[in-house]
């Protein structure tokens, strides 16, 4: 069959950076209400384990409820509906919002086959709302996000989400806020600086630790840095935009220049490979590249379980997603190893 091909392909895509406390603070609901990501934090369970059990009654009553139906992942869509300069900008615009307007934007965007379902299940259509959760019944939350909007009800979800991100700014937020700032804008500074030598794919892999190419639905990359949620990249998706919440480089944390301070990274590569089903992991997918289905079947564990293994080996930077596989990272022992030559003062290995 010979093909004429017409169709559009991006070579490239525009890289924006942008960065904001309400997105760390956004961020850090999201893991404290992700338990079994706790061990593959740079901050330690007992971290998470304290703030889950120190924090008020009513903010306990919030991330409990955060957790059981996914609503982290709606206060992150709707911080994207504009530049917030502060918390309470942000309350009064939610508070304003028309209920379909609310349930538009903490809708999961399914892509531009989805929007009109998207827009009707808004308005309270419960058969668009069955179509999007069909069209999504794969992923791992958004089924549920969309039954939380039909069932819950704009008004609560207006409630439960200002009371929560309100009472965490409060509690958890407001602690070192300034230096968190900083951090955030030095990182912020450094991949300006890379953006004037690279190519936008590059600044993507090197901030994200993904490999991210052109899509002729996507043309701009928005790149946000946190702290919170190291070392891990969070995705998503708007209209005609890709986004990664990626971690702040080591260096960008360290501002003490303590020398007795392991690098984040290299602390959590040697986690990722103390264990033996990590390491079996890694060896299928250094062979070939692998989807969730084949490694689940390989290594006769649960779903659920090698998921986790592979969340752990992906934040190390061992491994990456590309096309719905999980393919080996090449590169990522030999510039551990040198960190942890850098790291001991041992430089090139003569020593």
């Amino acid at each position: 069959m010979k093909v004429v091909d017409t169709s559009f392909k991006r070579s490239s895509y525009q890289v924006e950076l942008y960065n904001s406390l309400l997105f760390e603070s956004a961020l850090g609901i999201a893991a404290a209400t992700y338990p079994k990501l706790h061990a593959a934090l740079d901050k330690p369970q007992s971290y998470w384990q304290h703030l889950r059990t120190s924090t008020s009654l009513e903010l306990r009553r919030e991330l409990d409820f955060c957790q059981r139906q996914q609503t982290w992942k709606m206060l992150l869509q709707l911080l994207h509906a504009q530049n917030f300069a502060t918390a309470e900008d942000f309350f009064t615009f939610i508070q304003a919002l028309e209920d379909r307007d609310f349930n538009f934007l903490i809708l999961p965007y399914l892509g531009n086959c989805q929007e009109n379902n998207r827009l009707r299940a808004a308005q309270g259509d419960l058969e668009a709302a069955q179509s999007m959760i069909q069209a999504c019944e794969e992923h791992l939350f958004f089924p549920q996000m969309i039954r939380t909007v039909c069932e819950i009800g704009a008004k609560e979800l207006k409630r439960h989400l200002t009371d929560m991100l309100r009472l965490w700014e409060e509690e958890i937020g407001g602690v070192d806020a300034e230096e968190k700032k900083e951090i955030l804008e030095r990182d912020l500074s450094m991949k300006r600086n890379w953006l004037r030598t690279c190519t936008p794919e590059e600044v993507v892999l090197r901030a994200s630790g993904i490999e991210y190419k052109p899509e002729s639905s996507v043309s701009k990359v928005l790149l946000i840095p946190h702290v919170i949620y190291r070392p891990w990249t969070v995705e998503a998706d708007m209209d005609d935009t890709r986004i990664f919440y990626y971690p702040v480089s080591d260096a960008s944390m360290q501002s003490n220049g303590d020398p007795y301070e392991p690098p984040g990274q290299l602390v959590q590569l040697y986690k990722a490979l103390g264990d033996d089903k990590r390491l079996r992991a890694l060896k299928l997918i250094s062979e070939q590249d692998r989807s969730l289905k084949e490694l689940t079947d390989l290594l006769n564990m649960g779903k659920t379980t090698v998921h986790h293994h592979l969340a752990i080996l992906r934040g190390a930077g061992l491994v990456r997603v590309k096309d719905g596989s999980y393919s080996w990272n090449p590169g990522s022992l030999n510039q551990h190893d040198q960190e942890l030559r850098d790291f001991l003062g041992l430089g090139d290995g003569s020593r």
